[in-house]
C-alpha cells in the first residue's frame, strides 16, 4: 500500500502569485480585441506628460485622467472645455537657439584645437537654450462634445458579502483618512498627494466602492513618496506605470476576497500599458505581489479583530496548523511584516521587554513562506492584541501542534480546502477560550455533584439526618 503524504497547501504569497499570473493572461488576451485597437487609436494623441507636469497635474485636479490643451480638445478630439473651467497650469518646454562662443574641438581626438600662442582657439556656434513657459491644459471632465471611445465597464456593479465589515477593515487598514463626496469630473476616486486623503465617489456600489478605495491604497502605499526623496534603487515611476500598478494591487486584493472586477480592472490597466508588452505591469510585479500581500495581511488582521469585537460565531474552512505560542527557545516570536526592526518599530511594556532582536538583510519569506518579514522580536511573555497590532507585528506558529477539535465544535475544519484566512485565527482563539469556560463549568458540576452525594449520605445516615433536620428548623 503506497505511503500517504500529507497534503500541502499554497502560501499566501503563493496564491497571490497566482491571481497575479491569471491578471497578466487576461490583459493579453483584451489586446487582441478589435475595441482595444480603436481604443489605443484615439489614446496615442494624447500627449505623454513628464514625472514632474504629472506631478503638478495630482497636485492643482487629483481625479484628472485625460488631459490635453484648449485647442488640442478642439481639433484632435471634437470636445469644447466648457465655460468657466480653471485650467490645470503646467510647464511647457520652449527651448531656443543662440549664438555662443565655444572651444573649437579637433574633429578626430575632440579635444580642444590650440592658437599659436597657446590659448585655446575659438568658434561660434548656435546651440539650443532649454526654457519653459507655463501653459494651461484641461482635463476631459471640463469638457463636452464627442464621447471617446471605451473599453471594458464604465463601472462595476453588485454587492460584498458582509459589506460594512469589510469596509471598516479596509478603513483601518488605510493609513490616512478616507471620505466620500461628489467628484465632478466623474472619477471613481483619488488620493489627494497635498491633503494626505483618500477620496471617493459617493453612491457607487457596493464593489465598485471596494475595489475603488484599494485601489486608491496601493497609491498611497507605493506613490505618496516625493520622488526626490526616494532611495536611489527605487524606480522613478511614470502616471502611466502608477496606474497599472495600483489597479493591479486592487484586482489582486479584491480577487483573494473573491470579489471579481476583472471586466474593470483588465481595461484600465491595459488603457494604461504603453503597450502590447505590458512594460509597466511586468516591470512592477514583484512591488505589486508584496504590496497586495502586505494589505491582505493587515486587512485581514483588522476583520479578525472586527469579529472578536462582535463576539461572532465563525465556521472556518482552513486547515489545522499550529497555533501562536511558545517557541523551543521559551521565548514568544513575532515577526516585524512591514518594515525593519528599529527604535519606535515595536512595544516595549514594562514588565516585557523584548529578549531577543534580529533583523534579517532584507524582506524574506518566513515560517514556510506563510508571511514575509524584515526581522523579528522575542518576549518573555506573549504580547497583548493591541500591543501587536499597534506595531503591526505578527506572531510565529508554535512549536507545539494545535490541539484536536472537540465534538460537537462550532468550528468546522475542511482539509480539502487550502484557505487560509483570519477566520481560521478567530477560530483558534474561540476554541481556546471555549476551553476555558468549559473547565469552569465542569468545576461547577463536581461542585454540585459532590454536595449531592453528601446529602444522600446524610439521609442514610440517621444520626446524621436527624442533625441535618435540626439545621433546618434553625
Amino acid at each position: 500500500m503506497p505511503e500517504k503524504k500529507d497534503k500541502t497547501y499554497p502560501s499566501q504569497f503563493d496564491k497571490v502569485k497566482e491571481i497575479t499570473d491569471k491578471l497578466e493572461a487576461g490583459i493579453q488576451a483584451l489586446f487582441e480585441s478589435e475595441a482595444f485597437k480603436n481604443y489605443l487609436k484615439t489614446l496615442s494623441k494624447f500627449h505623454d506628460y513628464s514625472l514632474n507636469n504629472t506631478i503638478l497635474i495630482a497636485m492643482q485636479k487629483p481625479d484628472a485622467t485625460l488631459v490635453a490643451g484648449y485647442t488640442a480638445w478642439q481639433k484632435n478630439f471634437g470636445r469644447q472645455v466648457q465655460k468657466g473651467e480653471q485650467g490645470i497650469r503646467i510647464l511647457a518646454p520652449t527651448p531656443y537657439k543662440k549664438q555662443m562662443e565655444v572651444d573649437r574641438l579637433d574633429p578626430i581626438t575632440q579635444k580642444p584645437i590650440l592658437n599659436p600662442d597657446g590659448s585655446t582657439a575659438k568658434e561660434l556656434k548656435e546651440i539650443m537654450v532649454p526654457a519653459f513657459k507655463v501653459v494651461n491644459v484641461f482635463d476631459v471632465s471640463q469638457t463636452d462634445g464627442k464621447p471617446l471611445p471605451t473599453i471594458g465597464v464604465d463601472e462595476l456593479s453588485g454587492n460584498v458579502t458582509n459589506y460594512e465589515m469589510f469596509f471598516e477593515a479596509l478603513k483601518r487598514a488605510c493609513p490616512v483618512p478616507v471620505g466620500f463626496e461628489d467628484i465632478p469630473s466623474g472619477a471613481k476616486g483619488y488620493y489627494h498627494t497635498v491633503d494626505q486623503r483618500i477620496a471617493l465617489q459617493e453612491g457607487m456600489s457596493q464593489v465598485q466602492t471596494v475595489k475603488t478605495l484599494i485601489h486608491e491604497m496601493a497609491h498611497q502605499k507605493l506613490h505618496s513618496i516625493d520622488p526626490k526623496e526616494l532611495p536611489p534603487e527605487e524606480p522613478r515611476l511614470t502616471r502611466n506605470a502608477k496606474e497599472v500598478e495600483a489597479e493591479s494591487v486592487a484586482y489582486t486584493v479584491a480577487q483573494h476576497y473573491g470579489i471579481e472586477t476583472s471586466d474593470y480592472s483588465f481595461a484600465y490597466i491595459a488603457g494604461w500599458s504603453q503597450g502590447k508588452d505590458t512594460p509597466e505591469l511586468k516591470a512592477s510585479l514583484d512591488r505589486i505581489r508584496q504590496a497586495a500581500n502586505e494589505m491582505i495581511t493587515a486587512i485581514d488582521d483588522h476583520i479578525l479583530y472586527l469579529e472578536n469585537e462582535k463576539n461572532i460565531e465563525v465556521i472556518s474552512f482552513a486547515p489545522k496548523e499550529p497555533v501562536p505560542g511558545l517557541q523551543e527557545n521559551g521565548l514568544y516570536r513575532y515577526y516585524s511584516t512591514q518594515r525593519p526592526v528599529d527604535i519606535g518599530t515595536f512595544p516595549k511594556p514594562a514588565d516585557n521587554k523584548p529578549v531577543e532582536i534580529h533583523n534579517y538583510d532584507s524582506r524574506i519569506p518566513v515560517e514556510d513562506g506563510s508571511m514575509l518579514a524584515w526581522g523579528y522580536l522575542e518576549y518573555a511573555k506573549p504580547l497583548t492584541e493591541k500591543q501587536a497590532s499597534d506595531y503591526e507585528l505578527r506572531p510565529a506558529p508554535a512549536a507545539i501542534e494545535a490541539p484536536q477539535k472537540a465534538e460537537n465544535s462550532p468550528i468546522e475544519v475542511s482539509k480539502a480546502d487550502g484557505r487560509t484566512s483570519v477566520l481560521k485565527e478567530l477560530a483558534e482563539r474561540k476554541t481556546a477560550s471555549q476551553g476555558k469556560n468549559s473547565h469552569k463549568k465542569e468545576d461547577k458540576v463536581t461542585h454540585k455533584e459532590t454536595s449531592k452525594v453528601t446529602h444522600e449520605k446524610a439521609d442514610k445516615d440517621p444520626h446524621k439526618k436527624a442533625h441535618k433536620k435540626k439545621e433546618e428548623t434553625r
